[in-house]
């Protein structure tokens, strides 16, 4: 039990480091913050009653410490398991001569691309250049904060860099992924096609398989970049997007 309040005061403290990194960063009220609170005030009370037990000889019976190491270790196992799916599935390579690359939106601040949603297109672009023939989708509604849509604002964009009007198709009105690529396949003419989404590298995994779910074929993901501290926010939080499609059949 020792060694199990040990684990749990590093995880604790590095999580209150963390929020307090993310709070300098991006604001208090960056999303999925209070999980990092919670999860570090949490971790440190729990540290704090497994030495407590620890230090003064109290043992419980033997089934309960066994349940309890269990499900930690389960817990952790399941957690970087899919960690690595997410990690590679992030970093393939994507299937070349597309029919349509879908891009899915992020935050948009008044007209301002975020840095994530400038990425995503920046990613899009190159292979845009390189498969002439693809059309682009940019996918995403109007949100708070926002005083245009996602794809009004990623079109934008295209077209100043220089990908040609009549190659992007617009979907303005979804507001998850799942929104975004059902409400992207009805753009799409014909039966069969090669697509190719682009988002963030952290959002491959679930949006290929949300795609695929949803009767799309011949799907690959195209990861973007995510170069900035929250990081680890995003695929911790990733994980939990995952088991809750998972639970809910979106993937």
């Amino acid at each position: 039990m020792n060694l199990l309040a040990v684990i749990f005061l590093i995880i604790g403290l590095f999580s209150i480091g963390y929020t307090i990194a993310i709070v300098c960063y991006s604001g208090i009220n960056t999303a999925f913050l209070g999980f990092w609170i919670i999860m570090g005030l949490g971790c440190i009370v729990l540290s704090l009653v497994l030495r407590f037990l620890y230090t003064h000889n109290i043992e419980g019976p033997k089934y309960l410490k066994f349940i309890f190491t269990f499900l930690f270790l389960s817990g952790i196992s399941i957690f970087l398991l899919v960690e690595a799916v997410v990690i590679q599935a992030g970093n393939k390579q994507p299937q070349p001569g597309a029919d349509y690359v879908i891009v899915l939106g992020a935050q948009v601040r008044g007209t301002a691309l975020s840095r994530a949603l400038k990425n995503r297109l920046d990613t899009a672009y190159e292979y845009l250049v390189n498969n002439t023939t693809a059309k682009v989708i940019v996918s995403g509604g109007q949100g708070n904060g926002e005083d245009i849509s996602e794809a009004e604002a990623m079109k934008e964009y295209l077209v100043g860099k220089g990908i040609q009007d009549e190659r992007i198709l617009m979907e303005d009105k979804s507001t998850n992924t799942h929104e975004n690529l059902l409400l992207s396949k009805v753009l799409m003419t014909g039966e069969e096609h090669n697509t190719v989404i682009v988002t963030s590298r952290f959002h491959v995994f679930r949006a290929v398989g949300i795609a695929g779910k949803l009767g799309l074929t011949n799907v690959s993901g195209l990861g973007a970049p995510t170069n900035d501290i929250l990081i680890v926010s995003y695929y911790v939080r990733e994980f939990f997007a995952i088991i809750k499609d998972k639970l809910v059949g979106n993937i």
